[in-house]
């Protein structure tokens, strides 16, 4: 990674904790922004000290700034998955069909996988119990919440700014 490269992440990084701290405290006050920017230049810098240079690569800048938009449109997928489990257990029958099925996915990289792993066991419903190379075994609690995986692939692309085919 190069040295400017490294820069651009820590920079977003403190412009996207910033931006966290102002959302908090919901003031444009000088002293709470002077504050907010001394926060987050501390916790970049503990982050950077912690870390070193074992940050992922793929944790780039448009990462970071696609970062809020990913977790909303996530939260989204979860409360519907919630308002659907929430359904299949007040039905009188309870109509389960639980099973694992492998799900091939198109992400390349170990940390766009493991983001899209931990989506979808963040989905109720769903469950990611192993994860080898390009294949995730995912314990599904009826048959057509598998169809629900490539949406949440596709969005974990998205973040990490990959295509299918590629």
């Amino acid at each position: 990674m190069s040295r400017g490269h490294a820069y651009a992440q820590r920079l977003a990084l403190l412009l996207l904790l910033f931006l966290f701290w102002v959302f908090l405290v919901s003031s444009l006050a000088l002293h709470e922004m002077v504050m907010g920017a001394i926060v987050s230049a501390l916790v970049v810098s503990l982050a950077v000290w912690l870390l070193g240079r074992a940050l992922d690569p793929q944790l780039k800048p448009s990462v970071l700034i696609r970062l809020p938009l990913f977790l909303l449109r996530l939260s989204v997928e979860i409360i519907r998955a919630n308002l659907d489990v929430a359904r299949i257990i007040l039905h009188p029958r309870l109509p389960v069909e639980p099973a694992i099925v492998k799900y091939r996915t198109f992400l390349e990289g170990d940390l766009p996988r493991t983001v899209f792993a931990d989506s979808i066991t963040l989905t109720p419903g769903t469950v990611t119990v192993g994860l080898d190379d390009d294949v995730l075994r995912v314990h599904c609690l009826c048959p057509y919440h598998r169809e629900g995986l490539p949406r949440l692939e596709r969005m974990v692309a998205w973040l990490f700014g990959q295509r299918k085919g590629r």
